[in-house]
């Protein structure tokens, strides 16, 4: 019905040119361009100086998850509105493209679930802040940092940076990663030989110079729990502790612990196992 009424408005203008028309359009068009990029740069500041008040840094997410999605209604919105008055600078009739759009509405309802699904999904998950930008998640088989949010779609990177695009109505299960607070966990592993109550006190030990560093103290929100003796292995046993941190820094900190830990054991004496493999010459 569209391209009916395109060709009948070419045929009527055909050899005319409507230079007033053309003027009219091109100055919407700035207009329009105008519009979305000062309407864009709008909410982005007013988000921006939120974001700068809150010292929280869940909290922060939040915000920055729904100055994304702003921006998303902000352009739907200036761009239907544009566009509908462009077509009517060309004379196109909008009462039978608004029937056509309820036509589709009802075919949206019948045939358009997967869309529906997709919207009222990305409301819960935005509404009930189980994810947001910059958290880093793992939803359905998919790992790494929440890039974007919509009402339809959520983006993620993963480390090596390949991006993963999931539609909100395909999204079974999300397991946040950084969510309030984070605990590394460690597995140490130490020789039969060793005198467990020494390695656990070792642990702790360095578990405190970590809480006094003055670089990574800020990271760590408690004392080092360590949980005990948490596993018999062919050459070693396990030793197994947690530390609670601050979101998206249990990476970093578990990498320096496990570095103070190597430092802690050999001054201590404390065998690190490793397998070995004893050759006998056959006589």
């Amino acid at each position: 019905m569209i391209e009916e009424i395109i060709k009948e408005i070419l045929l009527k203008n055909a050899g005319k040119i409507d230079f007033f028309l053309i003027g009219k359009t091109i100055l919407e068009i700035i207009i329009f361009v105008v519009i979305l990029r000062l309407g864009n740069k709008g909410l982005h500041l007013f988000f921006e100086k939120i974001i700068a008040r809150i010292s929280d840094s869940e909290t922060k997410k939040q915000y920055m998850t729904l100055r994304q999605l702003g921006i998303y209604i902000i352009d739907a919105i200036v761009v239907l509105f544009f566009t509908t008055n462009i077509l009517g600078n060309f004379g196109i009739d909008m009462k039978p493209i608004l029937a056509t759009a309820g036509v589709l509405g009802v075919a949206v309802g019948f045939g358009g679930k997967k869309f529906v699904e997709d919207l009222f999904t990305g409301l819960s998950i935005i509404l009930t802040g189980q994810l947001r930008v910059g958290d880093y998640v793992t939803v359905n088989n998919s790992t790494g940092f929440v890039e974007k949010v919509t009402l339809t779609m959520i983006v993620i990177r993963a480390f090596n940076g390949d991006v993963h695009y999931l539609r909100n109505g395909q999204i079974d299960t999300i397991v946040n990663q950084t969510k309030n607070f984070s605990y590394p966990v460690f597995n140490f592993s130490v020789a039969y030989k060793t005198d467990v109550t020494q390695a656990m006190r070792a642990l702790r030990e360095a578990g405190q110079e970590l809480r006094e560093n003055e670089v990574y103290s800020r990271f760590v929100l408690s004392d080092l729990e360590v949980l005990g003796l948490n596993e018999f292995q062919d050459s070693a046993i396990i030793i197994q502790c947690r530390i609670k941190t601050t979101p998206q820094e249990q990476w970093m900190v578990k990498r320096k612990f496990n570095q103070m830990v190597k430092e802690k054991f050999e001054k201590e004496g404390i065998e690190i196992p490793f397998p070995q493999v004893v050759v006998t010459k056959a006589n």
